[in-house]
């Protein structure tokens, strides 16, 4: 057992650097740190803060600067996974891989890890600078608990997208069509999610005009279960002030978390071990 996990741990490292050393990790890894660090810089300070922001400590600043986690960082995985499986299953190269002996769901962990790695390396850059401006900025360092939340549910957050984009590269049969899988995921829970939101809320009768009511909020949260984002921003919500945490229990929020992280890993493994390259 430990054999194999060590085998695992060696081919993701492997692939994380290929990936840290690609191309597209030079535009990516500056923007990622870059966003990053500039939404901790800019939200600590409240001469910048946009009216109707309410900062008052820097966990506030924390939790605003999660917006741009949601944008880019998610978008860095769309981009680094899109052909880990489909250019390697169009080369060749992915018959190669899995006639090796070593176990297909080790081999379809070890792509998972070897992507993540590469979108956690610059996006905990740009934490940890971003904490450290916001020290400069307010006078004060984010507590140790905050600071572990964000990095936490980051990190599950850009797992959840590895899953997602590696399934979508997996089932895809060219280049073109991961991209597109991809790319319209990621568009559909980042811009488009609040329009089921609005149809379960009306089909509840719900006042769908007035977005800030109390059962507006709740419908809200509920069907936020069922998406990456919204669990993330419920994760982060759990360590605002007690007038701004969700109606939810935290530990639905957290079960639902870890459904997805084990069904979409379940996924592309099973995904994995069925292919025929």
């Amino acid at each position: 057992m430990r054999n194999r996990l060590q085998t695992i741990l060696d081919v993701s490292v492997h692939d994380a650097k290929r990936h840290i050393r690609s191309q597209r990790m030079l535009v990516l890894a500056p923007l990622v740190i870059f966003l990053l660090s500039a939404t901790c810089w800019g939200f600590a300070d409240s001469r910048i803060v946009p009216a109707g922001l309410s900062v008052n400590s820097p966990n506030d600043v924390l939790f605003l600067s999660s917006t741009s986690v949601v944008f880019i960082c998610t978008l860095s995985v769309v981009l680094l996974g899109f052909d880990a499986v489909s250019k390697r299953r169009l080369t060749g190269e992915l018959a190669i891989d899995l006639s090796q002996p070593m176990p297909r769901s080790d081999y379809a962990w070890s792509q998972l890890l070897g992507v993540w790695l590469a979108a956690m390396v610059p996006t905990v850059i740009g934490i940890l600078v971003g904490v450290i401006l916001i020290q400069r900025q307010m006078g004060v360092w984010p507590e140790f608990g905050d600071i572990s939340m964000f990095l936490i549910s980051t990190g599950l957050l850009l797992w959840w997208y590895t899953c997602l984009q590696l399934l979508a590269s997996s089932l895809a049969r060219d280049i073109g069509a991961s991209v597109t899988l991809g790319v319209g995921t990621w568009l559909f829970f980042v811009f488009l999610w609040l329009i089921p939101t609005l149809i379960i809320a009306q089909s509840m009768g719900v006042d769908v005009t007035d977005t800030t009511s109390l059962a507006f909020d709740q419908i809200q949260e509920k069907t936020d279960l069922f998406s990456p984002n919204g669990v993330y921003q419920l994760l982060m919500e759990t360590r605002l002030s007690s007038g701004s945490q969700p109606h939810l229990s935290t530990i639905s929020i957290w079960a639902s978390a870890i459904s997805w992280f084990v069904i979409p890993t379940w996924f592309f493994c099973n995904r994995i071990q069925h292919l025929r390259p």
